[in-house]
């Protein structure tokens, strides 16, 4: 059955009976007549009801990412990251980076479990570098396109359950 995004096995649709290929009937035709599931078109109904019992498998939904009400702190840190970016140059950005992944990952609780950030600068340096070279030579292009999406890429790798 087709809920709209997913096929879904109806376990009220009768087993496929290949007995029609010997009688000359085509066994396809036949399973699509005696179908309930390709008679019936889903409702919302049936959608919001599995949606309501696929919560406990995947968690009570109580995620609290914390990045706009994570107070003084967190806006503290951004400031200073930018200072010290500043006074190198920008040279200081890939430690910067993580050292605020760092403390953005330590707030974030997501079905009451926390979440550790495991990188380290060196390893985003290689990302940065590269991020930095091609969108020089694109003109920006790169970064737009995939350049952001390989920064946000090494983050979530780097991501694990404390």
């Amino acid at each position: 059955m087709w809920d709209g995004a997913n096929w879904i096995p109806n376990p009220n649709a009768p087993a496929a009976q290949n007995s029609g290929a010997a009688q000359g009937i085509d066994a396809g035709a036949q399973s699509v007549v005696e179908s309930p599931a390709m008679a019936t078109t889903p409702t919302t109904q049936q959608t919001m009801v599995q949606a309501e019992g696929s919560a406990g498998v995947y968690g009570t939904g109580t995620w609290k990412i914390q990045m706009a009400d994570s107070g003084l702190g967190m806006f503290f840190l951004r400031i200073g990251c930018l200072l010290v970016n500043v006074c190198t140059l920008f040279l200081a950005v890939p430690f910067t980076s993580v050292m605020y992944y760092n403390a953005w990952a330590s707030k974030v609780d997501i079905d009451a479990r926390s979440l550790k950030f495991t990188g380290n600068a060196g390893g985003f340096l290689i990302t940065w570098v590269k991020t930095l070279l091609l969108s020089t030579i694109t003109f920006g292009i790169y970064y737009i396109l995939i350049g952001r999406k390989n920064v946000m890429r090494w983050v979530d790798s780097n991501l694990t359950w404390a």
